[in-house]
């Protein structure tokens, strides 16, 4: 029997995927990504890799010589024609390293490399929400945002860098974004901005927010989640937070929906998970700004697989 590793490589936690052939998972784990008192550079970061793949095989009775493929979904800019990753978020130092040539050198296997955003669609498209479309987008809410794009049942990637629908301009000279420009998406939906927004409306005064505080506890720890339960139990302020961060994720999606025309909008990621009370409002905006005959095709609905989307996609993509 032969065998490959799918790999989701996170900031803080790397999942590692052993699978069979057919896709089938047969040994799943998950570990932080940089040790205690390591340094968290690529090179370390790598060889742990390494280590947490033969124990992961070692615990499965899997021998490594029974490996077809290494496949890696990671957050940030992969180049595909140098298989270099350009910058990576989440991952600080990872400027322009060559990482899929280090992962070939170490594990002597063929390897694919893929935005983890991208990879998330192409799982979604093949194994969950978008099953039987030939064109979608799949967003993910989290920390950013990112996106992938599946047009006429292939993965897209542009010139290499297609879906970064984070980086939208929505509001020129709004909030500044962590790649450096104002007004991006990213800086005015995701969790962070969420997040970012709640702690403001507690730093105004005790009289703003109430529910909030009592939600978050400390004002300097709050979390986008915190705001979203907050707005469920009734907190208007935290509310228009909550509305805020829709009504800017509709804007944006309408114009990929404008340009695009995909049949579906699949949305994951952590924000996803608050359900109709935050996508349905996102719909609402989407279906008013979007072109009609365009709005009318397509449908906004939550992911079905979850944190293992990135995985099932990256390990049905061929290695190199």
């Amino acid at each position: 029997m032969s065998y490959s590793i799918g790999i989701d490589l996170g900031g803080t936690k790397m999942l590692i995927t052993l699978a069979g052939r057919d896709g089938a998972i047969i040994a799943q784990r998950q570990y932080l990504t940089s040790a205690e008192g390591g340094t968290g550079g690529p090179g370390e970061i790598l060889l742990r890799m390494h280590q947490y793949v033969l124990e992961l095989l070692a615990s499965a009775g899997a021998e490594i010589s029974k490996l077809d493929k290494i496949a890696l979904c990671v957050a940030g800019f992969y180049e595909h024609t140098s298989g270099n990753m350009l910058s990576s978020p989440n991952l600080p130092g990872w400027d322009n390293f060559p990482i899929k040539q280090e992962l070939r050198n170490l594990f002597k296997l063929p390897v694919v490399v893929e935005n983890d955003a991208a990879a998330a669609a192409y799982g979604e498209y093949l194994f969950g929400a978008g099953r039987g479309k030939r064109n979608m987008v799949m967003i993910t809410l989290g920390t950013g945002i990112g996106g992938g794009l599946i047009l006429e049942g292939e993965l897209y990637r542009g010139g290499g860098f297609a879906g970064e629908i984070g980086h939208i301009p929505v509001l020129p000279g709004g909030p500044l974004c962590g790649c450096g420009r104002r007004g991006c998406l990213e800086a005015l939906s995701s969790g962070t901005a969420v997040a970012r927004e709640g702690r403001r409306i507690l730093q105004q005064g005790r009289e703003r927010g109430a529910i909030l505080r009592q939600v978050a506890g400390d004002v300097d720890n709050v979390q986008a989640e915190d705001v979203f339960k907050a707005a469920a139990k009734g907190d208007e302020d935290a509310a228009s937070v909550v509305g805020r961060a829709a009504y800017y994720l509709g804007l944006g999606l309408a114009a990929v929906v404008n340009v695009l025309n995909p049949e579906l909008i699949v949305a994951g990621g952590g924000m996803a998970g608050a359900g109709d009370s935050f996508l349905k409002p996102v719909g609402g905006y989407l279906f008013q700004f979007a072109v009609e005959p365009s709005a009318k095709m397509v449908s906004l609905v939550p992911a079905m697989l979850g944190e293992e989307a990135g995985i099932r996609g990256i390990l049905s993509l061929p290695g190199e």
